[in-house]
């Protein structure tokens, strides 16, 4: 399982249910840091609403991540919903935030789910979906005379370097895809005759 759906950039629809406006934000992201991120901005972007809810998703199998606000709505009535949605179109790595400006007229409780969960479905349906690659975090250690030949094979692997410590080894952070695990810790050790020390994430 290599591959999985997501979005491709961020986006932004917007709908109206009875007086009130709601908008889906989207974006794509790889840790809760960004999904974070992202939902701050929304913040920004959107001043003036009376609720941000978000869903995000992050990962596959066993590492994935599941996480929900209902931002002052009623309890379960805004991120389960758009989370839901999320879940039914396979869709991880990705951010969705539910923006609602009251527009003077209570929704109720079942009012505020399809609420959300049409705004969601609207927010999805607007987006460029994509298939992505998986990709993992690789931490390497090796002595400075291979630090040549290992960038070399994290570029052939089609992997990319994220940044460099040097200390008494130089150390290299970056990301392959994960169908290239196996043969780029072979590579490496083979590059650094065995004193390479690879750490995966």
């Amino acid at each position: 399982m290599y591959k999985y759906r997501s979005v491709s950039g961020p986006s932004r629809t917007k709908i109206a249910v009875g007086a009130c406006r709601f908008f889906a934000s989207l974006s794509p992201c790889e840790t809760e840091e960004e999904a974070r991120a992202f939902i701050n901005r929304v913040k920004e972007e959107l001043p003036g609403a009376n609720h941000h809810a978000y869903a995000y998703r992050l990962g596959l199998g066993e590492k994935l991540l599941a996480r929900f606000s209902d931002d002052g709505e009623p309890a379960l009535t805004a991120g389960p919903p758009m989370l839901g949605v999320l879940e039914k179109e396979e869709l991880t790595n990705i951010v969705l935030v539910g923006t609602r400006y009251f527009g003077g007229v209570k929704l109720g409780i079942g009012g505020l789910i399809r609420a959300y969960r049409s705004c969601a479905v609207a927010g999805v349906k607007n987006a460029e979906i994509c298939e992505k690659e998986l990709q993992i975090e690789v931490l390497i250690r090796i002595p400075y005379d291979f630090l040549g030949g290992i960038l070399k094979e994290i570029e052939a692997r089609e992997g990319k370097v994220i940044d460099y410590r040097y200390l008494q080894d130089v150390q290299i952070r970056g990301k392959i895809p994960l169908r290239e695990k196996e043969i780029f810790i072979s590579r490496a050790t083979e590059i650094s005759r065995g004193t390479a020390a690879i750490e995966t994430f």
